[in-house]
C-alpha cells in the first residue's frame, strides 16, 4: 500500500512576506514612474519633428507613427524588467529563464528575419523622411501615389487605380517625385530640312510671352528657358524648352500649356515638324484602282 505523505508548504514568516510586499509594490511603482517618463519624452519627441514641419499633416502623421512604436518597445521593456526583479525579489533564479529567454529570442529572430528588416526599414523610412502620404514615387520604373505608410509595409496606388501593398524591406531605390520640384523638359522635333532659326525665333516669342503672362508668372519658380538646339540629325533638328515648377499641377499642366503654344507658333511661323508634310501642301492624289479602265499597270 502506498500511504501520501504530505509535504507542507513552508512560508516566510510575516516579517519576510511583508518585505516581499514592499519591495514588489516598489518595483510596481518605479516600472509605472518609468513609463510616463519615458511616454513624456515620446511626446516631446513627437512635437519636434511636427514643430520641424510646420505641423504638416504628413508630419503628424509620421511623428504619430513612431510614438506608437517607441511606446509599444518601452512598455514592453519595462513589463519585462519589472516581472524578471519580482520574480527575483519571490527567491526565483532568474538566470536559466534569462538564458531561455536569449535562446527563444534567437530563435524567434531566424524565424521573422523579414519580418524585422520591414520593421527596421519602415523606421528608416519615417525617421529619414523619405515619402509621405501624398507623395507620387517611382518604385522600379512605376509612378504611383503613397496611400499609407506603416512600419511593415506602404500602400501605393497606380495611374490605373491598383492598389499595391508593398513591404518596406523590399523597396531598394524610390524616387520620390513630389519634394520641392520638378524641372521638365519639352522637345520640339522640327524638321531638318525647315529653317531653323526661324524656328528658333518662333520658340523664342513663346518662351518671352509665358515668361511675362501673369497667369503662369506666379506658378512657376523660375522663367522659362530656352536651350537652343538640342540635336541634329538627318531626319529632324530638336529644340528644348525647359521649365521648372512645384511638383503636381504645376509642373504637369506648365508643360502642357508651354507645347500647345509651341506648336500654335511653329505653325504660324510655318516651319515643319518632324515627319509632317508641308503646311501649303494638299492632300496627295488617291492611287489608281486596279478595277479603273483609266490605269495602266506597271510593267512587271
Amino acid at each position: 500500500m502506498f500511504v501520501a505523505m504530505h509535504v507542507p508548504i513552508q512560508l516566510p514568516d510575516g516579517e519576510k512576506l511583508l518585505d516581499m510586499a514592499v519591495r514588489i509594490a516598489l518595483t510596481i511603482a518605479v516600472a509605472w514612474i518609468a513609463q510616463r517618463l519615458f511616454f513624456l519624452v515620446v511626446a516631446r519627441f513627437e512635437r519636434l519633428i511636427t514643430r520641424a514641419h510646420d505641423q504638416s499633416l504628413p508630419a503628424q502623421q509620421r511623428a504619430r507613427t513612431l510614438g506608437q512604436i517607441l511606446r509599444s518597445l518601452i512598455s514592453v521593456v519595462v513589463l519585462v524588467a519589472a516581472f524578471i526583479h519580482v520574480l527575483s525579489i519571490c527567491g526565483w533564479d532568474v538566470k536559466p529563464l534569462l538564458a531561455g529567454a536569449g535562446i527563444l529570442g534567437v530563435a524567434v529572430g531566424f524565424g521573422a528575419q523579414w519580418l524585422v528588416r520591414d520593421v527596421i526599414a519602415g523606421v528608416f523610412i519615417l525617421v529619414e523622411d523619405q515619402f509621405s502620404v501624398g507623395d507620387v514615387i517611382e518604385l522600379e520604373g512605376k509612378a504611383a501615389s503613397v496611400e499609407a505608410i506603416t512600419v511593415r509595409s506602404t500602400r501605393l496606388r497606380d495611374f490605373n487605380g491598383f492598389v499595391h501593398f508593398v513591404p518596406n524591406g523590399s523597396m531598394k531605390s524610390v524616387t520620390n517625385r513630389s519634394r520641392e520640384w520638378n524641372r521638365v523638359a519639352i522637345d520640339l522635333p522640327v524638321d531638318a530640312n525647315a529653317d531653323v532659326d526661324r524656328a528658333l525665333g518662333a520658340a523664342r516669342d513663346v518662351v518671352d510671352a509665358m515668361n511675362v503672362d501673369p497667369e503662369w508668372k506666379d506658378r512657376l519658380l523660375e522663367p522659362v528657358q530656352m536651350w537652343g538646339l538640342e540635336q541634329l540629325s538627318p531626319a529632324q533638328a530638336q529644340i528644348r524648352l525647359v521649365l521648372r515648377a512645384r511638383p503636381g499641377a504645376d509642373a504637369a499642366e506648365g508643360a502642357r500649356e508651354l507645347r500647345r503654344r509651341a506648336h500654335r507658333a511653329l505653325a504660324a511661323a510655318g516651319v515643319r515638324l518632324a515627319g509632317s508634310v508641308p503646311y501649303a501642301d494638299a492632300p496627295a492624289a488617291p492611287a489608281a484602282r486596279r478595277d479603273d479602265p483609266d490605269a495602266t499597270e506597271e510593267p512587271s
